[in-house]
């Protein structure tokens, strides 16, 4: 089927949201699980200015795969699905995408400035220093390049931290750092099975293989669900919410993990967000998890503290 192609210059409104990806916005929400585990989500302020961080790394992630677009335009025109973007196929120039990357960045630092601590913003700028250097360098490096997308998601933990002032606990990082390697290397993993010679479109996938990535997915995942075990049962943990109840939250934790895993090697998804997305099975299970999270930290102490 031919390409039909607008003029460059004049993208359309879909095309200019192709490029921002509002459906990655769903990595975010590691912006907002501070709010939940430090159990401020009832207090109006807190709430508030969780959702304006959402809302501001959402605009620089998206920046970011503006810029990404436009470096890796080159390689997915050899690629059978991706020549069809925005701006691989022609339909937006580079400079259109570049300036509207700019703009998603100032907007959403004006926005952190004016209703953010400034812990936040430094967070922000933080995070889009590591964004860029992984399009620039990171990516092309084995290993390194999923640290580095995982350092990311850590950042947006730290970022929700800060802009509710509440302190990261260990057992939040580790627990977020290891399930940011588990999607970054099940991204990887995925992208074998997208094309018949996936190194031909990513340079480090030469030093990947499927074997190699299997074995990697399985030591993250036991650590990702060892360490949200052993956060559930900590004393820490105990003694901040006054409950030992969330090691029942962990069966959700275990299924989720597992199945991911069984998803991405089946390969009939494009990347972690489409598996966490599209499958029906895997959805009701985050939100029984988020139920089961909730009425422990909140419902079930509001209860207590009622009873005569």
């Amino acid at each position: 089927m031919e390409l039909t192609r607008s003029p460059v210059g004049a993208p359309s409104l879909f095309d200019l949201l192709h490029i921002v990806r509002p459906r990655q916005w769903a990595k975010n929400v590691f912006v907002l699980a501070p709010l939940v585990f430090s159990e401020s989500i009832g207090k109006p302020a807190a709430l508030g200015s969780a959702l304006i961080a959402f809302g501001c790394f959402c605009f620089w992630s998206s920046s970011v795969y503006c810029l990404n677009d436009v470096l890796d335009a080159e390689a997915d025109r050899r690629h059978p699905r991706k020549v069809n973007r925005p701006i691989p196929s022609g339909r937006v120039s580079p400079a259109v995408a570049l300036g509207l990357g700019l703009a998603l960045v100032v907007l959403a630092c004006i926005m952190a400035y004016l209703t953010l601590p400034f812990k936040f913003l430094l967070v922000g700028l933080i995070y889009l220093a590591n964004s860029v250097l992984y399009c620039l360098l990171l990516k092309h490096r084995v290993i390194v390049d999923v640290l580095s997308i995982a350092i990311g998601f850590v950042l947006r933990l730290l970022g929700g931290c800060a802009a509710i002032y509440v302190s990261p606990s260990s057992w939040i990082l580790v627990c977020g750092f290891s399930l940011a390697m588990l999607l970054g290397f099940g991204k990887r993993r995925l992208e074998f099975d997208a094309v018949s010679q996936p190194a031909y479109f990513r340079a480090t996938l030469q030093s990947y293989s499927v074997d190699k990535l299997n074995l990697v997915l399985g030591i993250t995942s036991s650590v990702c669900l060892l360490s949200y075990m052993l956060y559930t049962v900590s004393p820490e943990t105990v003694q901040l919410h006054h409950t030992d109840k969330l090691v029942y939250t962990v069966p959700f934790v275990a299924y989720g993990i597992f199945r991911y895993i069984f998803k991405v090697q089946e390969g009939q998804y494009d990347g972690p967000v489409e598996v966490l997305m599209k499958d029906p099975i895997f959805a009701v299970n985050g939100l029984l998890w988020l139920i089961t999270v909730i009425a422990v930290l909140y419902i079930l102490p509001a209860y207590g503290a009622a009873a005569p």
